[in-house]
């Protein structure tokens, strides 16, 4: 499988972003999320408080050769996923929150949208190895979290990166203190969809040129 190849433009601004910061003290895995996190925010302190678990880069790299299943918290993380990545690893990508049965469920059980399609998610039972990308609602996140604690949620990878005043440090620091999945978020109420893709943009890249 052919390594990626970058838009000049693109290149041109990793160049810039590798004379901007030493990335010599991170693993390589790790640099290729920071420089694309970068890339993506114009921000070169946006890396700082990045937490990513031990054998975290392993498991996606795993699941993402396995073919996994990314669910989204919402469409504006699955919408920046690099389609041309997806359809090279032949990745499917899902999410609910826009379904009618969603908003049925999150009014039945009187909770956001987005903890109601993750729930839908998970009753699917799917046996593919999973991916949750969550880079808007902290509620999916501490769901996410406590599903795990309790082993209702089965998954590789979780990339929480929510965004917000209520209830995102608190998700994040959740997040980061769980042993049962792998897991890349960071420190504070900064984030965002953007920032959540371009995180899973890197280890498709890092994937493929892997396998290259």
């Amino acid at each position: 499988m052919p390594a990626y190849q970058p838009h000049p433009i693109e290149a041109k601004s990793y160049e810039i972003i590798d004379g901007l910061v030493d990335f010599s003290c991170y693993p390589a895995a790790h640099s290729e999320i920071f420089k694309r996190v970068i890339h993506t925010t114009g921000d070169t302190e946006f890396i700082k408080g990045f937490k990513i678990s031990e054998g975290a880069i392993q498991s996606a790299v795993q699941a993402i050769s396995n073919k996994a299943l990314i669910w989204t918290d919402v469409t504006m993380v699955q919408t920046g996923l690099k389609r041309a990545l997806l359809k090279k690893l032949n990745l499917k990508t899902c999410c609910m929150i826009h379904d009618p049965e969603t908003f049925q469920k999150a009014e039945a059980e009187n909770t956001t949208r987005a903890v109601a399609g993750l729930r839908r998610f998970i009753e699917q039972k799917v046996d593919s190895p999973k991916i949750l990308i969550i880079g808007d609602a902290p509620t999916a996140l501490q769901e996410a979290v406590d599903l795990a604690l309790n082993n209702q949620l089965d998954a590789e990878l979780i990339i929480g990166i929510p965004v917000g005043f209520v209830g995102t440090e608190a998700s994040k620091e959740s997040l980061s203190r769980q042993n049962k999945i792998s897991f890349i978020t960071n420190e504070g109420t900064r984030g965002g969809s953007t920032v959540a893709a371009s995180i899973f943009n890197a280890l498709m890249i890092w994937t493929l040129n892997e396998k290259a």
